[in-house]
């Protein structure tokens, strides 16, 4: 679906660090546990109906707009996988979307 230029999307983005360390200053390198959270609005995604919330599917994932966020001067960075991506997206009927991942 082809969508007309407008102005570029706000993204809120935190982040709640679940673990720190360890910390090399040979290196200049730390590692870090985080959970971290983006919102946005896509009005194209906005909805009327009984629940204020919809819970979608991780196989969803990637059918939507996600912003390409990135951490500058980064060394490495992964996203938790254990036996499954700890992931989830969440729409409200404004069309606002959380996306979170850890």
């Amino acid at each position: 679906m082809w969508i007309s230029a407008g102005p570029p999307a706000v993204i809120e983005v935190d982040i709640m660090v679940r673990s720190m360390g360890p910390i090399s200053e040979v290196d200049m390198t730390y590692s870090m546990d985080c959970y971290f959270r983006q919102s946005w609005v896509d009005r194209r995604l906005a909805f009327s109906g009984a629940q204020d919330t919809l819970a979608l599917s991780i196989s969803m994932l990637g059918r939507i707009w996600k912003p390409d966020t990135y951490f500058y001067n980064g060394k490495q960075s992964y996203l938790h996988t254990i036996t499954t991506p700890n992931k989830f997206v969440r729409l409200y009927q404004d069309g606002r979307v959380l996306y979170s991942s850890r």
